[in-house]
């Protein structure tokens, strides 16, 4: 399994005590953190803990960091984990012997409760750097040191500031009123040590250089951390950066040169621990993304671009080419290419310009489709949303002409219902959806409801159903392994892997009774009755939110072809559970279906540009195993066979008598 990121984001503008000014912008740059997380790393949101002002008490953060990190089940060692500050820091006076020479100050981070009266007649001394320390390195033994603490807050005043209220202001520091060393000895982490005596170069937040984890601060001990309206300026400079440089290149103890630029000569980013020539979040989130294919050089006008007709590429399909694939990265366009020769696995591409060089590698994006047949969509007048509706019709073109000049997949405005594929109707905050085409409302409910309130959403939902159409029905038009290739469907027990129900489909269709409680799981067996070996890769197609997963694809560097000729292999074998399928309704849903769809060719061919998030809630989850994202060997074209199969899997809350919904 892929690693995963977690994070607990602090953001405190407002703070209880009177005598602590309020700053602008830390909660801002708190959601502007958990914005970056979302989009550019597809972050879940449950994954993301966000405290913002009276939220984020002492007590309240150090709960959440229990059980948000420290006591999820769902993290695992190697999984990236960020903990986020934003507002205002402090100091206050060291306890007798915290330190080895002389007495100094302690760094604290100010919670929203900070320098306020506790109940038992204490004085709320924050989180000092000791205790954070302690946390992080009990959150490092438990869950691994991919850890990154990243601090938009100060411990001082910069020094031209003192006599400049208006300067002070804006600087994310706070002096302490009322809180004492006693104060800060009651408040410490369970396993922080109180008395232990540490070094002055360990002193702060990035004076220690710590096995546990990598800190990022908007600058070192002594200096000052500003902010204005539109943010703070470290973490500013940050989100800047990330627009600016491809950060999957980027180690930790590149980031204070490279965030220079966008700070200003007033403060310098810091950055200290153990592990900081790691790549940013050791490279977790920056995995390959299936979207892009590889591509080289062929001759001095075209490059090789591996997809084709198995993928859906024909003449006149364009790319945009890009230096690499992974997410959450700038990975800005080099050139725009179209198809101009392609064959069953690959395709030749040249400029879409005349005259622009040829590139000699990268990776490459479907801009264009070019599907033969345009996806036809009636919009539905609706008095209620009609300046919205009227949007959604500009946006679909009502004729070749027009379609020439759109990216994505083809869409065409249909001129009745009877006519088109999909028909929509805007209302209120949901897209109505009817879908009209024979296969999909022959075996999958015909309405459905998409979360949409705006053109945008609805536009991307439509295309998202023209999408899932054009690879539902793709197919060799020869059928090369008709009636040669064959599947089947088997229901396992969950502990011993053993088939517990004979072939549940039948004519290409199967009915599942949804038995979540019972933590059902299937294996699909394929057969391969022709002459020749074969590379399969099997993708499920939920019909109810319209997401394509890769369910099993092999592996390139395999010694050879898995499907072998005369033979049969098992998807679901009780070897790797992720194998496995698993199928279970939404919750409130009484019925669902989906699509399990087989690709065989002769050759590796990758087929995970198929792959598409759902539009909703997936109805049906199948658990799958990782696809491979492995650059393929060039084929021989005359040399190669591909074929499809399809099976419909109907998923119902009951069983029906006649086994139809």
């Amino acid at each position: 399994m892929a690693g995963q990121v977690f994070a607990l984001l602090v953001g405190i503008d407002k703070y209880q005590a009177g005598n602590i000014w309020n700053l602008d912008a830390a909660v801002d740059d708190a959601r502007s953190i958990e914005r970056w997380l979302t989009s550019d790393f597809q972050v879940p949101r449950d994954h993301i803990c966000t405290l913002l002002d009276a939220q984020a008490t002492k007590r309240n953060i150090e709960e959440r960091f229990m059980s948000h990190l420290l006591n999820n089940p769902m993290i695992e060692p190697g999984d990236a984990m960020i903990i986020y500050f934003a507002g205002h820091g402090s100091s206050i006076r060291a306890p007798p012997g915290w330190f080895d020479r002389a007495r100094g100050d302690v760094s604290v981070l100010c919670t929203y409760d900070y320098d306020t009266k506790l109940p038992k007649g204490r004085t709320n001394a924050g989180i000092s750097d000791r205790s954070l320390h302690a946390m992080l390195q009990d959150l490092a033994r438990v869950k691994g040191d991919n850890i990154t603490l990243i601090l938009d807050t100060c411990f001082c005043l910069p020094p031209t500031s003192n006599d400049d209220p208006k300067e002070r202001r804006f600087t994310r520091f706070t002096p302490t009123r009322k809180a004492t060393p006693e104060d800060l000895l009651a408040g410490l982490w369970s396993t922080a040590s109180a008395h232990k005596a540490e070094p002055v170069a360990s002193r702060g937040f990035t004076g220690v250089s710590s096995d546990s984890h990598v800190v990022l601060a908007a600058c070192s001990s002594g200096w000052a951390a500003t902010e204005r309206k539109d943010g703070g300026n470290f973490t500013r400079a940050l989100l800047a950066l990330k627009d600016a440089r491809p950060l999957h290149k980027l180690t930790y103890a590149d980031l204070p040169a490279e965030l220079s630029p966008y700070m200003g000569d007033h403060q310098y980013a810091a950055c200290a621990g153990m592990n900081v020539d790691r790549i940013l979040f050791d490279g977790v989130p920056f995995v390959p993304d299936t979207r892009y294919i590889s591509v080289s050089a062929h001759d001095q006008e075209h490059v090789q671009v591996y997809a084709g007709e198995m993928q859906g590429i024909t003449v006149g399909t364009e790319f945009a080419i890009h230096p690499h694939n992974r997410r959450g990265s700038l990975n800005g366009s080099t050139g725009n290419y179209v198809a101009t020769l392609v064959f069953a696995t690959w395709c030749l591409a040249k400029p879409k310009s005349p005259g622009k060089q040829t590139v000699r590698e990268g990776w490459a994006r479907v801009t264009r489709w070019n599907n033969q047949t345009p996806f036809r969509v009636d919009v539905k007048y609706s008095i209620f949303s009609f300046f919205r509706r009227n949007r959604l019709v500009n946006k679909i073109p009502s004729n070749s002409v027009g379609l020439a000049d759109k990216n994505g997949v083809g869409i065409l405005r249909a001129k009745s219902a009877k006519s088109a594929d999909l028909s929509v109707k805007v209302k209120g905050k949901e897209l109505v959806v009817e879908r009209k085409d024979a296969l999909i409302s022959a075996n999958c409910q015909r309405t459905l409801r998409i979360p949409s309130a705006e053109t945008r959403n609805d536009v991307k939902a439509i295309e998202a159903a023209a999408r899932f159409n054009m690879h539902l029905y793709r197919k060799h038009p020869s059928r090369p392994f008709a009636g040669k290739v064959s599947m089947e469907l088997f229901r396992l027990d969950p502990s011993s892997w053993t088939r517990t129900s004979g072939n549940l489909l039948v004519k290409g269709r199967a009915q599942i009774v949804d038995e979540k409680a019972a933590n059902a799981i299937y294996a699909v067996v394929l057969h391969n009755d022709s002459d020749v070996d074969l590379w399969p890769c099997l993708a499920y197609m939920d019909a109810g939110g319209y997401s394509i997963s890769m369910v099993y694809h092999p592996d390139p560097a395999a010694s050879g072809p898995p499907l072998r000729r005369h033979s049969h292999m098992v998807i679901g074998s009780g070897s790797t559970e992720s194998e496995a399928l698993s199928f279970a309704l939404a919750d409130g849903a009484d019925k669902g279906a989906g699509f399990l769809k087989l690709f065989v060719s002769t050759v590796y061919t990758p087929m995970t540009v198929l792959e598409q998030g759902p539009t909703v809630t997936s109805v049906t989850q199948p658990m799958y195993g990782p696809g491979s994202r492995s650059k393929a060997a060039k084929f021989v074209p005359d040399s190669t066979l591909w074929d499809s199969l399809l099976a419909s899997i109907t998923v119902v809350r009951t069983p029906q008598v006649d086994g139809r919904l």
